[in-house]
C-alpha cells in the first residue's frame, strides 16, 4: 500500500511523462504541416504580386498542400500511431491507479509547450 506522497510523486511523474509524450506527437504534427506547406510553396511559386492584404494562396495551393500532407502522414503514420496509442496507454494507467486509490482532484490540463 502506497502512502499520500508517493501516491502524489509517482501520479505526478506518470502526469508529466503524458504531458511529454503528447508534446511529442503534437511536435511531430506540426514539423509535418510546416514540411508540406514549404514544399507546396516550392512546388507552386507565384507569378503575380498581389495586394499585402490579399492572401495568394489558392484553392489550387490548398488542394496540393492536403495531397502533400496525405503523402507525409502517410509515411510517418506509424509512428504518429505509436505515440497515440503511448499516450492511450499512460492515460489509462494515471486513471487506473487514482480509481485504485480514489484520488479525486482534478488532473492537470495539457499544456503544449
Amino acid at each position: 500500500m502506497m502512502n499520500r506522497v508517493q501516491l502524489r510523486a509517482m501520479l505526478a511523474r506518470m502526469e508529466s511523462r503524458l504531458a511529454e509524450t503528447r508534446h511529442n506527437l503534437s511536435q511531430a504534427e506540426r514539423v509535418l504541416a510546416v514540411r508540406a506547406e514549404a514544399e507546396t510553396i516550392s512546388r507552386r511559386p507565384k507569378a503575380r504580386h498581389y495586394h499585402r492584404r490579399m492572401s495568394r494562396w489558392t484553392g489550387a495551393d490548398e488542394a496540393e498542400y492536403q495531397r502533400i500532407l496525405d503523402d507525409l502522414l502517410e509515411i510517418s503514420g506509424p509512428d504518429l500511431d505509436r505515440l497515440r496509442r503511448k499516450i492511450d496507454r499512460q492515460d489509462a494507467a494515471i486513471e487506473a491507479l487514482r480509481r485504485k486509490y480514489g484520488v479525486n482532484m482534478e488532473r492537470p490540463p495539457f499544456l503544449d509547450w
